[in-house]
């Protein structure tokens, strides 16, 4: 049974560290960071509305000029980029973008290889993104953009994180279509057979499933193991997995996962509507269910497919 990949762990140097760790920061970043207007103005202040509030505000317009110069150093590749490659994807001149990176050399949020004279993110932006990634909590994420794909869908959901006893359901969204299962916070899923079984099946290591699918088939539950290695297979190359009644009966599920910044299984996503219903789960719906937890995985910091 093939697994998901893993980034590979251990010591490597401290400039290894920082490109990866600069990497996740950009990740969590560009999830959060608007996109900043490339026109600038003369002044060092500029007024704003407030769209929630149609309040004004004032904003620091060198800070947000300046933001721009670090998120192009973000989206250049690790081994740094030149003056003018930041000055072009800022949308700044040369003298101006040379004058920014020099005040973040200044305060270590940037640093130029003396030989090359490539820029590239420094000691504090490394130490801000570890910070950042520290007060991450994958499940209060996932939540929100559960509750917001749920809004759209009208119809209920669950989060469900790897437990003692295999899978469990620690988010219990109600929705818009009516649905009656026991179903509920705490309970354990079958990796065999469910959809959120087979997501953990696919993207964990054998060594943690292994023992439930044991216990799982001397308790009874037993899927094939041909058919187990098809739903897999399945769920790699589709991003997903669905059943139709084969947990709970009347109880159709779509469920996706959600993965952190070294590509691992965190949680997983399910979408939840009545089995008779076939056409429920439609091709669009599906893609919003993949957007949203492509979003989810983004937010904690996952960089896209290995």
């Amino acid at each position: 049974m093939s697994q998901g990949s893993h980034l590979s762990e251990g010591g490597g140097s401290d400039s290894m560290l920082i490109q990866q760790v600069c990497w996740e920061l950009h990740c969590l970043l560009k999830t959060r960071v608007e996109k900043l207007a490339i026109l600038e103005s003369k002044s060092d202040e500029k007024s704003s509305v407030d769209t929630e509030n149609g309040s004004q505000r004032k904003s620091i317009q060198s800070v947000e000029i300046g933001a721009r110069v670090l998120l192009a150093l973000l989206n250049t590749d690790p081994g740094g980029a030149f003056l003018r490659d930041v000055a072009s994807s800022s949308g700044l001149s040369r003298s101006q973008a040379h004058r920014y990176l020099l005040a973040f050399v200044n305060t270590g949020m940037v640093e130029q290889n003396a030989s090359s004279g490539r820029y590239s993110l420094g000691t504090l932006a490394v130490r801000l993104g570890l910070a950042a990634m520290a007060r991450l909590d994958p499940v209060r994420i996932a939540t929100g953009y559960l509750e917001y794909l749920l809004d759209e869908l009208k119809t209920t959901g669950l989060l469900s994180v790897w437990g003692d006893y295999g899978p469990t359901v620690i988010r219990w969204i109600d929705g818009g279509i009516p649905l009656f299962t026991s179903m509920h916070v705490g309970s354990t899923l079958p990796l065999q057979g469910s959809s959120t079984g087979t997501l953990f099946l696919t993207y964990c290591p054998p060594a943690q499933t292994r023992d439930r699918v044991e216990r799982e088939r001397a308790e009874g539950i037993v899927v094939d193991d041909g058919e187990l290695s098809e739903q897999i297979e399945a769920a790699r190359k589709l991003g997903y997995a669905r059943t139709y009644g084969s947990v709970v009966p009347g109880l159709a599920a779509v469920s996706v996962p959600i993965f952190d910044s070294q590509h691992r299984l965190v949680v997983t996503m399910s979408v939840l509507a009545r089995s008779q219903d076939k056409t429920y789960f439609s091709k669009a719906k599906i893609g919003r269910i993949l957007e949203r937890a492509r979003q989810a995985s983004e937010a904690i910091g996952w960089p896209g497919p290995a």
